[in-house]
């Protein structure tokens, strides 16, 4: 798991092509949710969006793929 603040993370997720709404659907939250958690609004979400966060981060990016 990296160290990278989940705004970091989720900013990258898009930027490689997935978006906000598929990343709050595999995390279980609106994608309004991500898109605060994106703006540093929301820096602590709950346990279950932020592993899903990390989860997803370390799948695409340590298998070199891009989401799009």
């Amino acid at each position: 798991m990296s160290k990278k603040p989940l705004s970091e993370k989720v900013d990258e997720l898009i930027r490689s092509g997935m978006t906000g709404k598929v990343i709050a659907g595999t995390a279980g939250c609106d994608a309004s949710t991500i898109s605060r958690i994106r703006s540093g609004f929301i820096s602590n979400p709950a346990y279950s969006v932020g592993t899903a966060i990390d989860r997803l981060y370390d799948e695409l990016f340590r298998s070199g793929k891009s989401a799009a």
